[in-house]
């Protein structure tokens, strides 16, 4: 008898539309990024089509990160690039392996991501604090 690897979430799925002064912003790539306590880090890129619209699939491995007694520890980033600047969309530390288990109430990730915004930090009851200017 030995571990099987446990399924973890490293980032939920992921629906966002991107916008420039309100109008949707066509052919910006996107970056997402996930790592486990300094691990390999995982890496998925889209581009956002003519509606400023793009989508990233949930992102699951297995590790034996489940019998390790310590806290779930796992960083987020969403990144835009566009016209030759980067934005940071998001910024989050996952502390759950759980699908939807970014938001408070376990809520879908629904991104609305404006590049005339500055970076923020909003807060979270439950979850801990989001950075970016992208709002859900």
């Amino acid at each position: 008898m030995g571990f099987r690897p446990f399924q973890i979430c490293l980032f939920s799925e992921v629906n966002a539309v991107l916008t420039l002064q309100g109008k949707p912003v066509a052919g910006a790539e996107i970056v997402r990024t996930a790592n486990q306590l300094d691990s390999k880090v995982y890496t998925d890129k889209t581009t956002t089509n003519a509606q400023g619209r793009f989508h990233f699939a949930a992102r699951y491995i297995f590790s034996l990160s489940n019998f390790i007694p310590a806290e779930p520890m796992i960083s987020q980033r969403v990144t835009i690039h566009y016209q030759g600047r980067e934005y940071l969309g998001w910024r989050y530390s996952k502390h759950n392996y759980g699908h939807n288990g970014e938001l408070d109430h376990d809520k879908p990730i629904k991104l609305t991501c404006e590049l005339t915004e500055e970076p923020t930090l909003k807060y979270q009851e439950r979850r801990g604090n989001i950075e970016g200017i992208c709002k859900w």
